[in-house]
This record gives structure tokens, sequence and C-alpha cells, in this order.
């Protein structure tokens, strides 16, 4: 049978969701070709009611996800891709197969509607291949998807890497946990375990309240009061490894939009939060004022930042190839290759050094980044601990400290969280963490 790639959820209408939110589909998927990101190419979607926003999210998160495996299949179906002024068609072909491969919608609907997709998009000329191509995967979807697999939807460049740091067995775990649906995490700024009676969550390492949910969170209790704020389980590890820091200062580095930030605020830090995105940061201020949180915001770019006295402590959350985050972002597999993980490791190590000579004696720098990438982790960590080897040394996180993330634990007392953890509760993001210490 074809896959359902959300089985445990209750799915909008496939088959009576009209034109709308299929344009809306394929507008994004062009956006997200041009190079924007699919937060931001999103926004077309915003006047469409919600269920068929939530339709349109999940034609468009499917088609890149599986988009490898929808591809290949295409490939079989039509001896060449449109091309010329009708190279942007491949997109409704897309969001056809998607519909009869992964989401289970019925093949009258689906053939009909990717026909008249293709019409409304002004590809007239190409209806007649569009049946053809539709009604032939209607009958051949379970063959056509069995000579496929999970990580025809890696690029090489991922793929190798993958399989070096992780082996082809564990690679294989995390690509298919990542070709699922994320599920909704919450952190509380209260009990957790209340709200996740409350929210009728499941509580993860006692700070994470998980709900299967794919609608709206804004129209959960307690999102209105600031009772809490989406963040992935993983998402909330680093913050945690500070320990007791109410009254010490806190510099939050690439603080946007602000999960990390409000963990150390409720933790009762106080908090500056820079950002080189003055629009982002705009959003962590709304987002602390809808928590009735505040911290000193500052716009600029880490590597130019100073503080005005030493703090206590730093965290960096770092750019990065946010390849750990697929499940959430699919649109990386479309922005990211192999030659972004230089200059981002650069940007990483440039931000440590000049974190580090802000800190007390004693003082604690948390790093981490939502990559899956070695490079963007443990050789960052050993390229400038061996460069500041008089002034900052690593400090080992405990197994009591990682609580239900202990399997995540390195030799060295660093955390590399992949996103087959968890895997009999959904999964995580992929992180990898370090705790550092000045030593100077």
């Amino acid at each position: 049978m074809p896959q359902n790639d959300a089985p445990h959820r209750t799915p909008p209408d496939r088959d009576s969701a009209g034109i709308d939110s299929r344009m809306a589909a394929f507008e994004i998927l062009k956006s997200v070709d041009d190079g924007r990101y699919l937060d931001m190419a999103m926004r077309r979607a915003a006047p469409l009611e919600p269920r068929d926003r939530a339709f349109a999210r999940l034609l468009v998160t499917t088609c890149l996800r599986r988009g490898g495996q929808i591809d290949r299949i295409l490939g079989t179906l039509m001896t060449k891709p449109p091309a010329g002024k009708a190279r942007d068609a491949i997109h409704i072909l897309r969001i056809g197969a998607a519909q009869l491969l992964f989401l289970e919608t019925g093949a009258h609907a689906a053939v009909n509607s990717t026909v008249d997709l293709m019409r409304a998009g002004g590809f007239d000329r190409l209806t007649g291949l569009t049946n053809a191509v539709m009604r032939r995967l209607s009958r051949e979807a379970e063959t056509l998807l069995s000579a496929t697999d999970v990580e025809d939807n890696l690029p090489d460049w991922l793929r190798k890497s993958w399989r070096q740091h992780y082996g082809v067995g564990r690679t294989r775990q995390m690509m298919e946990l990542m070709m699922q649906p994320p599920t909704l995490d919450i952190t509380p700024k209260g009990d957790a375990e209340d709200w996740a009676d409350i929210l009728d969550g499941t509580l993860i390492d006692g700070r994470t309240v998980r709900r299967d949910f794919d609608g709206d969170p804004t129209r959960l209790d307690g999102f209105d009061e600031g009772h809490w704020w989406v963040q992935d389980a993983a998402a909330a590890v680093p913050a945690a490894l500070f320990g007791d820091i109410a009254g010490r200062h806190v510099v939050d580095l690439c603080a946007a939009p602000g999960g990390k930030t409000a963990q150390l605020i409720a933790a009762g830090a106080r908090v500056t939060a820079v950002d080189s995105s003055k629009q982002r940061l705009e959003i962590l201020e709304r987002n602390l004022g809808r928590l009735g949180m505040s911290a000193t915001l500052v716009a600029t770019d880490g590597r130019k930042f100073t503080p005005r006295e030493k703090v206590d402590a730093v965290l960096i959350d770092a750019p990065c190839s946010a390849t750990g985050t697929l499940r959430r972002r699919p649109d990386v597999l479309r922005h990211r290759d192999a030659t972004d993980l230089v200059s981002l490791a650069g940007i990483q190590q440039a931000l440590i050094k000049r974190a580090v000579g802000w800190l007390e004696p004693g003082g604690c720098l948390i790093y981490a980044t939502c990559s899956l990438q070695h490079e963007e982790g443990e050789a960052v960590i050993d390229k400038v601990t061996a460069e500041l080897k008089d002034r900052i040394a690593i400090d080992p996180v405990s197994r009591e400290e990682a609580g239900a993330f202990a399997p995540a634990l390195t030799d060295k007392g660093m955390m590399r969280i992949v996103p087959s953890d968890f895997a009999s509760l959904g999964g995580v993001d992929g992180f990898f963490v370090a705790r550092l210490k000045s030593t100077a």
C-alpha cells in the first residue's frame, strides 16, 4: 500500500479540499525552489481557512520530505520533465504524486484536482500528460513506490556524511523518523507535570509536554495566558545544562525566536538576548511579551557584540545547516549543501572565541547546533578547545544532568542527540550540545 505519512493524525479532508489549498501549495513550492525559506513562503497560505491552510502545508512538506522518491517515480513515468517556461509545472505533478503515494487521497480526487491545478497554473498544454501520468500512478502506486527507498530523499553529500558518522542502520532509522510530521512539544513556565495533565500530553524529561497534535497550537489552553511556548524536547536541553542560574547574567547569542531565552528567564536569569536580525528580534520581543517576560535585546552580529561587563554564562545556539530539523524544516534539503559547512563552522568558531572573553573566571558557555554534521559539532569544539586550551575546557555533562537524554552522551561528556532518540514517542530534533568552562 502507498505509505501514509501521518497515520496517527486526524487529517484534513483531502478529497474535498479545493483548488485554493493546492494552488497555495504550488506557489509555496515555487517560492522555496527560488530560495525562500519555508516559514516565509508559507505566508502565501495565510488567507486560507485553517483547514485548507493545514492541507496546503501538508502537501508542501510531503513534497519536500519525500522529494527524492517522488521525483524518481515521476522520472519513470515521463521521458523528460517539463522544461523552459513550463518548468514550474513539475511542482504540480509532485503535488499530485504526493497525494497518491503518501497522503491517501482518493484516486479520482487526486487525478482530477491535479489536472485542474495544471490548467489553473497556466499549463493547459500539459493537461493530457498530467492526466496520463496521474492515472498510471493511481494504478501502479504500490509497485512504483516499492522500487524507491527512504534514503532517496537525501542528497548524496548528506547520505555519505551520515553513513560515515552514524552507520547505515542508524542513518536509515533517522530518515524514517524524519519523514514523519513532527509532534507538538511545549515548554511550560510552571509545573510541567500539571500541564501534561491539562493538555492531555506526555511528559518528556520532566520539562517538555508532547501533544500528538497538528492543529493551531495558539488555540490550546494556556497559550493566550502565556503559560507555555512551543519548543522541541531536544531544543530544551542546552539551556537546562546551566544548572542554577537564578540571579545570574546570561548572554543568549543568536537568540531569536526565543525559546531558549524564555527558558533562561523562567529559571531566574538576567538575560541579554542578541540576534543579528532585527526582524527576528522583534518576533522574540513579541513572544516574551505574551509570556510576561522581558530581557535586554540587542540587534547585532554576535561576532561584533561586547557586553558592558563580564557575564556568568553564555548560550550560543549557533547558525548551522539545521540538518537535525528536517522533519520540521524539510526545505533544508533544498537550501543546504556540503560547501556551506566550511563557512558555517567558521562562524561557529568565531562566536565561541568571541564569547569566551566575556566570561567571569569559572563561567559557563554552552554551545549548541541543530545540526547532525560532525563539522558543526565535535570538530568545532575540538578546534576551539585546542586553540584556547589555556582559557577554556570541556565541562562534561553527567548522566544525572542529561536525564532521559543520557544515551546521547559522548565519551567526552558532550551530547549528540539524533532524531531517532525517543522514536517510540515520535522522535526529536537532532542537536549537538557542548558545555565549556572558563579556566582563565
